[in-house]
This record gives structure tokens, sequence and C-alpha cells, in this order.
């Protein structure tokens, strides 16, 4: 998987996380590194960050740059008492879309995804964070950085027995850019000159500039098989029947069954080129809210849940299951979305004064139970650029009351704010509409603007509904409540505020030309320290303009039945080795 999306996977797919609300826009899929927004979704985990209480926070360990060459890494080996054979069950509290890698951007969809299709280049080692082989067992580059030549493995094969060639790395790779095909993260490609396979096993990259995240952008996409997709029509599913029920795949797991919203079912893949993975069969259960999933994990009818923050304490004592912590190298936070379309919204003071009266510590406390912490930047503190100087808008009611007033919203009959006879009226959306954690931030947020003079009418939506809304004309919805898993590279984080990127990743229509121009000199920039000043930059502009409210970054935790051996929770979360995983 793509270097800098693999990061982003094995945070997303590797990591149960405490119950993030689907932010706002959708998570990257296999091929490009990118933010993810997070649904409640229960496949081995994405960590979301932070710690409780105490201050110190884990440091970002060195980036990965454009090296000079890679050098394939060692198979894992069996973990004690590690035998093949059983089923595994996981819940989610929302279905996956589409399993078509180009089209998906939420983490349901990414779940499913990631257990089919695989040989992304390169990988993150789980200890160091360094990019090392996958599907490449070696690479070079060239002097002037701009060159990278990737030499295939000599044991890929797709599920069906076919040889995995730089053919279908290549096909793939014209296919994702070709606009027409809609993929999200387009962006991603358009920094390479050249793509080119020149034998079977070499695929060489020519990027347009040397940039520090050249091998993340050289490792483009994750392939998909030439032979079965070339003439299948790339988008419609009645056309093409691989993208909801692919038959061949490339990944650990490959498609058993998928009854829509009640269950997906994935075998084992003989052909993995890591080797066959431990367990069998891997179920993944739809289940109506995370208080019900909890209830399965106690009872073990389930062997992998998120759960509530309510249910933390009581899950550290079960008898039958090993509640996991873990501190991410790339974190997970909340916030709220502002629908820059909306004529309100775009006054700056509105937005300023909302912010105001958000009491994020209550949210943290009250809400999150103590494991989460406010947050006000666009980076969270466990990102080596957080700027922790960013304009804050603490807690401070009568702050916002005053900014409405000078912004012309002034009290009105029955306490509701009016400015030119319209009463200030907000609709707040949020997904999924079971996630108990969210609604009840919801609520919050709802109480706390009522408080100020807003009127806010709250509807909570199924997951696929809520993206939808967000991603779709007419944009009926003023605040959607959102949650990004980050990437560890903090380039990429430039896919949610970039204009190009309206409405499929930046859902609330920001556009700020210097916040591109700064994410295009950070990526340009080598020098560590110079990076951290334009990132740091970066986020004083995002805090400024506020067109997100940042609110809490949470830690990361998953419940497993103590069934299940072979877990190892290291910065990037539990999953990224569950191929070894295996049942005790």
């Amino acid at each position: 998987m793509a270097s800098g999306m693999r990061a982003l996977v094995l945070l997303l797919l590797t990591c149960l996380v405490v119950p993030l609300a689907a932010a706002c826009a959708p998570a990257a899929p296999p091929a490009a590194p990118g933010p993810a927004p997070t649904s409640a979704v229960a496949s081995p985990p994405t960590p979301a960050a932070a710690a409780p209480t105490t201050p110190s926070l884990p440091t970002q360990g060195p980036l990965p740059t454009a090296a000079a060459a890679g050098v394939a890494a060692p198979k894992p080996t069996l973990a004690p008492g590690g035998k093949p054979g059983g089923a595994m069950t996981l819940a989610q509290t929302s279905d996956g879309v589409s399993i078509h890698p180009y089209m998906i951007s939420d983490t349901a969809s990414r779940a499913y995804q990631s257990m089919v299709y695989g040989a992304g280049l390169t990988t993150i080692d789980p200890q160091t964070l360094q990019t090392i082989p996958e599907a490449a067992k070696s690479w070079s580059v060239s002097d002037d950085k701009l060159t990278y030549t990737f030499i295939l493995r000599d044991d890929l094969l797709w599920s069906d027995g076919r040889p995995i060639t730089s053919a279908d790395y290549k096909w793939t790779f014209e296919q994702a850019s070709k606009p027409e095909n809609k993929y999200p993260y387009i962006s991603n490609l358009q920094g390479i000159a050249t793509y080119d396979a020149p034998d079977p096993k070499t695929i060489v990259v020519k990027l347009k500039e040397a940039i520090v995240v050249g091998i993340e952008t050289a490792d483009a996409v994750v392939p998909l098989p030439k032979h079965i997709w070339e003439t299948l029509d790339w988008s419609d599913p009645q056309k093409n029947p691989q993208i909801m029920a692919p038959t061949v795949g490339s990944g650990p797991y490959l498609l058993k069954e998928w009854q829509r919203d009640t269950r997906a079912v994935f075998v084992a893949n003989d052909k993995y080129y890591d080797g066959r993975p431990l367990i069998d069969t891997v179920t993944y259960r739809i289940v109506p809210n995370q208080e019900i999933a909890y209830q399965m994990l106690k009872t073990g009818e389930i062997d992998v849940a998120s759960f509530t923050p309510d249910n933390y304490e009581e899950a550290k004592k079960l008898p039958n299951a090993t509640v996991y912590e873990w501190w991410p190298a790339a974190a997970s936070w909340r916030y709220l979305g502002f629908n820059l379309r909306r004529p309100t919204l775009q006054d700056v003071q509105v937005r300023h004064a909302l912010t105001y009266a958000i009491d994020r510590d209550a949210i943290a406390k009250h809400v999150m139970l103590d494991l989460a912490r406010p947050t006000y930047s666009a980076f969270p503190p466990t990102s080596w650029v957080y700027n922790p100087d960013v304009p804050r808008y603490d807690f401070d009611p009568e702050k916002a009351k005053s900014l409405l007033d000078q912004a012309g919203w002034k009290a009105g009959p029955g306490g509701v704010r009016q400015k030119d006879g319209k009463p200030l009226k907000l609709r707040l959306i949020y997904g999924p509409n079971t996630s108990k954690t969210v609604e009840r931030i919801a609520s919050v947020v709802q109480q706390a603007w009522s408080d100020v003079g807003v009127e806010v009418d709250v509807q909570g939506l199924e997951w696929a509904t809520y993206l939808s809304q967000l991603r779709t004309d007419p944009f009926d919805w003023d605040v959607h409540v959102g949650a990004w898993s980050a990437p560890i590279e903090p380039h990429w984080m430039n896919q949610i505020w970039r204009e190009d990127s309206i409405p499929q990743l930046n859902q609330t229509a920001y556009v700020s030309k210097r916040v591109e121009e700064l994410f295009n000199l950070g990526v340009r920039e080598f020098d560590r320290e110079k990076r951290k000043a334009i990132y740091q930059e970066i986020q004083t502009i995002l805090s400024t303009d506020a067109p997100y409210a940042f609110l809490t970054f949470d830690k990361s935790y998953t419940g497993v039945n103590n069934r299940i051996g072979g877990i190892e929770p290291t910065a990037i979360g539990i999953g990224y080795n569950r191929d070894r995983w295996f049942i005790k």
C-alpha cells in the first residue's frame, strides 16, 4: 500500500478507536496518502490520539524522506502459540458503501477494501515509523530525487494465481489519473510526470519536482487486476460487479459474502504474498450501536469491538477480554465543520462566536469521560508540527454573545437572535446516528448555542446518507460534527483544505490561497525546522479563519477477546500485523 496511504490505513484499519463520528471528508483510498474521516468502525482499529490528563505526549518519530534506497524487510514470524485456523468476528455500527479502492472515502468501506486489495510498494515500520519495502523488494532514487525505481518481489500473485506485474500498477495509475473517473485523492497523483513499466518486475516513476514526500508520491497506487478490470466499467456497479463483489484480490482476505447492513464475511487468501493469514474467516457484523457491540464483546458473541467512554472502566475489568491502549503516531480529532456556502456562516465573527460558545473541557470530561483532551488546531498535539500558540477560543459565552451582537444578530422574541427579521437558526447533522458519543456531542453543542441565542435543529443520519449530504448539492446543512484520522506526514492534510477538494474532502467549502501556498512550500522544504514553521503558520491561519471549531483529540483503545493472540500494540495501533493474529 502506498507509503503515506499505508500509514493512514494502518491507523484506520488497524485500530478500533473510540467511537469517532464520521467527520467530514472521506478516508483516503488505498492508493493515496491522506486524512480520513472516521465512523464508529470496529475493524482492526484506528488510533485516535492522546492522553487523558498528563501533559506528556509522545513525539513523532523521524519522518520518512526521499531515501536513496529501500531493502526488503524479513517476513513476519509466527507468534508463540500461533497456529492456523478458526474465525474472528468484529463489530461495526456502519456498513461500507463500496469496495472500489478509488471511489471510497469512508473508514467503513476502507475496512473492507483493505482486506481484499494490497500490494502497495512500501509500508511503514510500526516501530521506527520509517518507510520500508512491501510489494517492492527494493527501490532506488536518483541523485536529483526525481526518479524512483522499484523492483517488485518475485512472489506477488493475484488470488486467481496470475502474477501481479508492473502492468497492473501502470494501468491502475492511468485509470485513477483520469479526471472523469473522479478519484477523490487525484491531487496526490498530480506530482507525477511519468509512470512507466519497462518490464514486468520494474516500475519507474518520475516526479515533476523534488519533494519531501517523494517516496509516498511515487508509491502512487495499490493495483487492481488489469486482466479482470480492463474490460469493465470503472465506476458503475451495474456494469462492473467487481466494485461491490470483487472476485480477485491481492490482500490478506477475499470477500465471501456481503449482506448489506447485516454482515460482510472474508476468507483467507491462500496466495497472499506475506503468507496466508492464520485466521481462516473474518466477519464484520453490522450492529445498531456501540452499546450493543460492547454487550456482544462481554458475552463473547464478537471478538473485537469499539465502545463508548461510558463502558471503558468496566471493559478494563472484563475477564474474557483485554482493552488494548496505545499512544498513536497520528491522532484522531473531532471538530464542528461550518458550511461556508451559507451567508450567515460566511461571517467570521459568527464562526468565532459559535466557537467561543463551546465548552471543550466539558466535552472531554463529561462526554468523553477524560479519554480525550481539548484541542485548538488543525494538527493535534501528537504531531511534530503542532502549534500551541494558535488563536484559541476558550469557553466564554459572554464573548460569544458580544460577537453576535457586533455581527448584527440581536436578541429577539423567545431569546432567539434575529437580523433583518430573520432568526438565527442552524441545521446541525451528524453520522452515524447509531453513535451515542457523537449524539451527545451534538446535544452539548445544541444546548451551548441555544444559551447564546442560536436555535439549532439537530439531525442524526445513517452513515452513507450523512456522507452524501455533506458532498451533494444542495448541501442542505449548516454545521456537521466530524472527526479526522490524520496521517503521520503533515503534508497530506492539505487535502481537506484545498479548493479543488470541494466537496469530496473539503466539505465546508473553505478557500484560502495562502494556506494552499504554504502547503506547497512545506512539501518542497527539506529542512525540518523550516518545514515546521510553515505548518505552524498554516495552523494560525486556519484557527483565525475558523472554518472548523476544533474540539478534542482522543485516546485510542480497543476491546479484544482474550482468545485472539498475536496482538502487539504500537504507535500505529494493533492491526498492522492482523494477518499474524491467531486463535489461541
